[in-house]
């Protein structure tokens, strides 16, 4: 843990919570294979997020090693659900955040049904 990333208290700030979703989720996809610019953007889809929540279990402070999880949650037809465990190194978990990702046309930005390619890759990862 950065000291930039925590408070006058040392303990990290709530909202850097997300970031390090955002961190665990680019990780995820690459370990699946799945390139941004070569994967979604080159075929002319994109993502946002059209929901994100946190819930705080413990602090993280300064100088403490953390682990990022993440899994696939539920799939639908334009969107899907990731969900992430954030914890200590030494297995304390400090926060439980979920994200959907909806699906949108690179071009228009509006939603769009998500390709099968990737629907069948998100749903084996989910097992």
């Amino acid at each position: 843990m950065r000291f930039g990333e925590t408070d006058l208290q040392g303990v990290v700030y709530y909202a850097n919570y997300l970031l390090f979703a955002e961190i665990g989720r680019v990780a995820y996809l690459r370990a699946l294979d799945i390139d941004y610019r070569r994967d979604l953007l080159a075929r002319g889809v994109d993502f946002t997020i059209g929901e994100a929540s946190v819930r705080y279990r413990a602090p993280l402070h300064f100088d403490e090693e953390y682990d990022i999880r993440v899994r696939v949650g539920e799939i639908k037809g334009s969107s899907w659900t990731f969900e992430y465990s954030i914890d200590r190194a030494d297995g304390t978990q400090c926060a439980d955040v979920s994200t959907t990702q909806v699906m949108i046309d690179a071009g228009t930005k509006r939603p769009m049904r998500m390709p099968e390619e990737l629907r069948a890759t998100l749903t084996a990862a989910k097992g």
